[in-house]
C-alpha cells in the first residue's frame, strides 16, 4: 500500500521539479543583462561627474586669467587731472595684450575678451573673458565643448 501512495507523490514531485527547471532555463542570462545595465549607469554617472569637474576647473582657470587681465589693464593708467583714468578701449587692448603675453591661448581653449568697460569715472576696469571647456570622456565619442565665461574687475591704484 505504501508503494501505491508514493507513486502519486513521486509523480507530483517530478512535475514540480520539471517546472522549476523550466523556469530556470527561461531566466538564464537575465542577471547578465541587469549587471550590464548597472555598469552602464555607473559609467554614465562617472562621465557626468568628470565632465562637471573639468568644466569647474576650466572656469576657475579662466577666472584667474580674467583677474590678471583686469589687473594688467589698470597698471598703466594715464594720469589725467587729479586721478589716473582709463577708457574702455585701453582696457580691452591691455586685456588682450595680457592674454597674448601670458600664453593664455595655449592653456585655455578659445579664450577671448568678450567685453571690457570702465566704471567709477575711469577708475575701475571690468573685463569679461569667454572660453570653451572640453568634456573629458564625451570627447572620445562627440565633439563636446561647453562655453564658459568669467568676469573680473580691478581699480586703479594711486601711489604718491
Amino acid at each position: 500500500m505504501i508503494g501505491l501512495s508514493c507513486s502519486p507523490l513521486r509523480a507530483a514531485w517530478r512535475r514540480l521539479r520539471a517546472r522549476i527547471e523550466a523556469s530556470h532555463r527561461e531566466d538564464a542570462g537575465q542577471s547578465t543583462v541587469l549587471i550590464l545595465g548597472m555598469v552602464l549607469v555607473v559609467l554614465m554617472l562617472v562621465s557626468v561627474v568628470a565632465g562637471a569637474t573639468a568644466v569647474n576647473l576650466e572656469a576657475r582657470r579662466l577666472l584667474s586669467v580674467a583677474d590678471g587681465a583686469a589687473s594688467a589693464a589698470t597698471q598703466g593708467a594715464a594720469a589725467g587731472g587729479t586721478a589716473p583714468s582709463l577708457t574702455a578701449s585701453q582696457v580691452r587692448a591691455r586685456a588682450q595684450g595680457y592674454l597674448d603675453d601670458s600664453g593664455a591661448h595655449g592653456r585655455l581653449g578659445g579664450v577671448e575678451v568678450v567685453d571690457a568697460w570702465v566704471a567709477d569715472g575711469g577708475e575701475t576696469a571690468h573685463v569679461r573673458l569667454g572660453a570653451s571647456a572640453e568634456l573629458p570622456l564625451l570627447s572620445w565619442f562627440l565633439p563636446a565643448e561647453v562655453p564658459i565665461s568669467a568676469e573680473s574687475h580691478a581699480r586703479v591704484s594711486l601711489n604718491r
